[in-house]
């Protein structure tokens, strides 16, 4: 019988201790999600100058750690078999921290932790997007699985054809400053891989501790406070969301065991401009 009450007042207990564990994580995440006058209060900063925003606003914000990186170790003679054919006759002609690679029409350069490749193809025609992307997944599939579409990036190129834009993802975090862009041209079924560009070095880790960010609120208010300074006319925002983000000139070393921190920056994309406004979760700034 003692034993019997024993068990239950366990059992009591555990059921205490998991409710009251629930509450404190409800109050947490509740501390970390943009409240309905925090967001009208935004939306009337948008009414009272100009902008509209497409995008629905994010809504959690819980605190991040930032992301190790190693400065990048690429495989040259991997990356040889991926951009020419077996058996290709390759000169090779090398610099300060840059290798060129020749043969045919063909060039690859790996310069400062950059990897620039040239099929030589002057192809022309701005291909179907779905198209496009059928064909840059097959690459990425097969050399950076880690990889995954970055949507909001992806534009017509200036120069004609389609620029298609994969970035690494970490423990499902997207880093932005790791990427494979294309340049695809061409039309129907006569589409090529005119143009690659890479960049990224290797997730280590998450370090440190926690650290609180700002609210998505904070971020869009330094966003209109600085897309004011530099015009006045109607802005749409398109996309908003968060990445990590290192600078790349950093990782210009061959030395594997250098690293570098990407902090987490909100993305904020505009209708008309490529690239992505960058602003600082941790100290709410603009890059």
């Amino acid at each position: 019988m003692q034993w019997n009450n024993a068990k239950n007042l366990m059992l009591v207990f555990f059921v205490l201790v998991n409710v009251l564990l629930f509450v404190i994580a409800r109050q947490e995440a509740s501390g970390h999600t943009l409240t309905r006058e925090r967001e009208n209060a935004i939306q009337m900063v948008f009414a009272q100058n100009n902008i509209n925003m497409y995008h629905p606003i994010p809504r959690h914000f819980a605190p991040m750690r930032p992301l190790r990186i190693a400065g990048y170790d690429y495989d040259i003679d991997r990356l040889l078999l991926m951009f020419f054919p077996p058996g290709a006759v390759i000169a090779h002609t090398e610099g300060i921290n840059r290798d060129e690679f020749v043969s045919g029409d063909r060039q690859l350069v790996i310069s400062h932790g950059d990897i620039f490749f040239i099929s030589g193809l002057n192809n022309e025609g701005t291909p179907d997007q779905d198209a496009a992307i059928a064909l840059t997944q097959a690459f990425i599939r097969e050399h950076y699985p880690d990889f995954r579409l970055d949507t909001q990036s992806t534009r017509v190129a200036r120069r004609g054809g389609l620029r298609i834009f994969y970035r690494q993802e970490y423990q499902g975090h997207l880093i932005h400053t790791s990427f494979v862009e294309f340049l695809v041209t061409g039309q129907e079924d006569d589409l090529i891989i005119e143009e690659v560009d890479i960049h990224y070095g290797r997730s280590m880790g998450f370090a440190y501790m926690y650290r609180e960010i700002a609210g998505p609120d904070e971020a869009l208010l330094t966003f209109v406070q600085n897309i004011r300074r530099l015009r006045d006319d109607p802005v749409l925002i398109t996309n908003m969301d968060i990445a990590f983000v290192y600078f790349q000139n950093v990782l210009g070393s061959r030395d594997a065991y250098t690293s570098v921190y990407a902090y987490p920056f909100y993305r904020i994309f505009i209708e008309g401009q490529d690239e992505p406004f960058l602003i600082n979760a941790y100290s709410n700034q603009m890059q």
